[in-house]
């Protein structure tokens, strides 16, 4: 039953999704034909069935004509006073946002906050296959030209596709770090001044075997932090420190703790770079029977607002998700006004939560499990 107070003329979602596809045609946001129904309903957050009785309204108001094998080619003509790619931003990102750390979910939240007050307004392309892809180039031009954008926004980014961008004439600034060799504007926190913080605090804390384990393929800014946790621990003698790549998965992650566990001298400290799998080894650390921080000490590279729910508190390092939309969107909007400094680089230092995951070495610990 209708209740009294509902408003019988408020759109649904089938109406709601149809005037923002034809709001982004207005814009003339693609060329040629539309993007496919997994594209768009990626884009406009809807599901496939919406989207399709969505572009039926639009099909029969003229906007484009269905061709044999489901090409929708673009029709109608839009108004030379239209607003261009110049008010637009474009969010390229691995996976949708619902998927995204809460981290990343706040930033690029408070990104499109920030971008609308200033008159832009920000798509998300959702790209998963370009980040499996060793050769996404030809996809990648298909992309930027039917969607083009003042700036594109590229959320960390594989090698290539960051290659890609570099070499290319599109406007690109990247959240994450850039790949070695390659010269793209980026925010980031420094995760190589990180994770040389994080190993000196096992060392003060009298710590000789710690291990940092990172989630494989590594990105640039798991290979940054890799070197700034080794750059600890040179000259060092007698300290055992090692890197072990996992896989992301639960029980990839369990398998590779149990080869250090049963290791002759397994390790006291433990630098993760994930919030995720951080929360997976403590709790398992826990099921073996291991006390933190009496007999392991756990640091997180990254935090996310989950890990205040685990006790004992992971010690990690925290950056305040607005001051990355900032300035982040800063250096968007300095490139959107056409302004192109070469390599610009913005590195955060995240601040240091100790909580209650690490301390100093038991003796114990020099012993097997």
């Amino acid at each position: 039953m209708r209740s009294p107070n509902a408003n019988p003329h408020r759109p649904s979602l089938i109406e709601h999704a149809a005037e923002m596809i034809r709001a982004a045609l207005r814009l003339s946001t693609w060329t040629g034909h539309l993007p496919g129904e997994r594209a768009l309903s990626m884009q406009f957050n809807v599901s496939r069935p919406t989207l399709r009785s969505a572009l039926l309204i639009l099909e029969r108001e003229g906007w484009f004509k269905t061709e044999p094998g489901s090409r929708r080619v673009l029709l109608k003509q839009r108004s030379k006073t239209r607003p261009n790619k110049s008010k637009t931003i474009a969010f390229l990102s691995p996976l949708p946002l619902a998927e995204l750390v809460p981290y990343a979910q706040i930033w690029t939240d408070r990104l499109r906050e920030y971008l609308s007050k200033a008159g832009y307004e920000l798509q998300i392309h959702i790209g998963r296959r370009w980040w499996r892809s060793l050769s996404p180039q030809q996809e990648l031009s298909a992309l930027t030209e039917q969607s083009p954008a003042a700036v594109w926004v590229l959320f960390s980014g594989t090698e290539a596709i960051q290659r890609w961008f570099a070499q290319s004439s599109v406007a690109c600034v990247t959240s994450g770090t850039v790949h070695s060799g390659i010269q793209l504007p980026s925010v980031d926190l420094n995760h190589r001044a990180t994770c040389r913080h994080a190993a000196g605090q096992f060392l003060s804390a009298g710590h000789q075997r710690v291990v940092f384990l990172r989630q494989g393929p590594s990105n640039a800014g798991d290979f940054e932090s890799e070197l700034g946790f080794l750059e600890a621990f040179r000259a060092r003698p007698g300290i055992h420190s090692w890197v072990v790549e996992h896989d992301g998965t639960p029980s990839g992650i369990r398998k590779k703790l149990d080869a250090l566990l049963r290791a002759p001298q397994r390790p006291t400290g433990f630098l993760i770079t994930h919030a995720m799998p951080a929360l997976l080894v403590a709790s398992e650390l826990i099921r073996r029977g291991l006390h933190i921080p009496k007999d392991a000490s756990v640091i997180c590279r990254d935090t996310d607002l989950f890990l205040d729910f685990f006790s004992p508190e992971i010690a990690r390092y925290r950056v305040d998700p607005l001051i990355h939309a900032q300035r982040l969107g800063r250096l968007v909007l300095q490139y959107a006004s056409g302004n192109y400094p070469k390599n610009r680089l913005v590195r955060l230092m995240p601040q240091f939560d100790r909580t209650q995951s690490i301390a100093a070495v038991q003796e114990s610990e020099n012993q097997p499990l």
